[in-house]
């Protein structure tokens, strides 16, 4: 399916306010604004967002003047998603601003965020991809995928070349190649070659052995995420290994085994309370491994901005 909007069917006054509305209900809901210094003028704004689908996955190709967008904790309480998002800058640069991260994009560069947590956005022309990705379909394929949140991939890094390629692809299909069948296959391929590149981020001078440790714990972490007896003990005695020697190999990837077990731990609890899934916040709470329903309203708030109450009322 093919949808393509265009500022320019617009009188020229309401053309922003215009593309604010069409990319709130396509992409994500957020605060816009101008920022080519033409607002205070009143001059039209020229932009165009095409949208097409791909299986589980959600293509924008987006052209427009110089402007930005900030996803606060407010719409994190009143517009709850809970998808990644993939951003290709292919023409201009654009800054991205997430977890205490700033990511600066030229042309070429990508930038994974994630729409359940604040976020900036500032975009100056002319030309971006941007994918919407089902949290469960990229997390399944790499446990620590959302952790990458507001971290730039550019340059000749390894495998971007390949999804540089695949996304390219993706803009130019064919309408025969648009059937559900095929497109469904095409975007579960491209789902694959996200996360292993996201996966290959790790310093491949990294020895194997270590790689793989890694890995058989985020399998461990995610199979027995709701164990409260989960700790960096009982890490290490499952694996054979020192807790010295599990702490060390998720310092390598930038974390802590228990910081990922937390965030885990808290997207699944958020996931079950907007599906339905969990009926009360300590059913969230103990469900997903905390024994204490005051601490986990805490952490879930300073996590996504609203508390795991607001949510049950949405």
């Amino acid at each position: 399916m093919l949808l393509e909007y265009s500022t320019q069917t617009q009188e020229a006054r309401h053309r922003f306010d215009y593309w604010h509305e069409v990319v709130c209900r396509h992409c994500i809901p957020a605060d816009s604004r101008r920022t080519d210094g033409k607002e205070a003028a009143g001059d039209g704004f020229e932009a165009r967002l095409t949208l097409r689908t791909l299986g589980p996955l959600e293509l924008s190709t987006m052209s427009a003047p110089s402007h930005s967008w900030v996803r606060n904790a407010s719409h994190l309480r009143t517009h709850a998603r809970d998808d990644l998002w993939l951003g290709y800058l292919l023409h201009g640069r654009a800054e991205v601003r997430q977890c205490g991260r700033q990511a600066r994009l030229k042309t070429g560069d990508l930038v994974l965020y994630d729409a359940a947590r604040p976020f900036e956005f500032e975009v100056t022309p002319r030309d971006i991809l941007l994918m919407r990705i089902p949290r469960a379909e990229l997390v399944q394929r790499f446990a620590q995928a959302p952790a990458h949140a507001g971290l730039a991939l550019g340059g000749q890094g390894p495998g971007v070349e390949p999804l540089r390629a695949m996304l390219g692809e993706a803009m130019a299909l064919p309408e025969s190649a648009q059937s559900e069948p095929l497109a469904r296959r095409f975007g579960m391929l491209l789902l694959d070659v996200l996360a292993l590149a996201l996966e290959m981020q790790v310093p491949a001078h990294q020895p194997r052995a270590r790689r793989d440790l890694h890995g058989r714990i985020q399998a461990y972490i995610l199979n027995h995420l709701g164990s409260t007896e989960l700790s960096l003990q009982t890490l290490a005695q499952q694996h054979h290994v020192s807790p010295r020697t599990v702490t060390r190999a998720f310092a390598r990837h930038g974390q802590s085994p228990m910081g990922l077990v937390w965030q885990l731990r808290l997207e699944a609890s958020r996931q079950a309370l907007l599906d339905g899934r969990c009926t009360s916040v300590t059913e969230a709470a103990f469900v997903h491994g905390f024994s204490d329903a005051a601490h986990f309203s805490r952490a879930f708030r300073k996590a996504f901005g609203c508390t795991p109450r607001s949510l049950l009322a949405a």
